[in-house]
């Protein structure tokens, strides 16, 4: 997924990775009906430049941040964990790994 260009208070321009951290954002904006990201970060009880970072690619969430995020949507961590560890893979077979590893888990949470 390549990243998307924004526009950030006071018309200046911000781009937007998507990745596992950002699809999780938007998860949570759609599911309880925010209409921004303020408003997530409120809810994820942490500071809107930390929501912005994760929007920008400059960081992306921990798998504590993960786990709460989660919950808050009522959707399986185990899934998610894989897959915010292979967005932070190098190695493409490591990654590769993940990718896999997270497929199965979303399969077996379903059950």
């Amino acid at each position: 997924m390549g990243p998307t260009v924004g526009t950030l208070k006071g018309g200046e321009s911000a781009i937007t990775v998507k990745n596992t951290t950002t699809d999780l954002l938007d998860e949570i904006r759609k599911i309880k009906g925010l209409t921004s990201d303020y408003q997530v970060a409120k809810l994820l009880e942490v500071r809107t430049q930390t929501i912005t970072s994760y929007r920008t690619g400059r960081t992306q969430m921990n798998d504590e941040m993960a786990l709460r995020a989660t919950h808050v949507i009522g959707r399986a961590t185990a899934p998610v964990l894989a897959q915010l560890a292979a967005d932070r893979a190098s190695h493409a077979e490591v990654k590769k790994i993940w990718l896999e590893a997270a497929k199965t888990l979303a399969r077996t949470s379903r059950k």
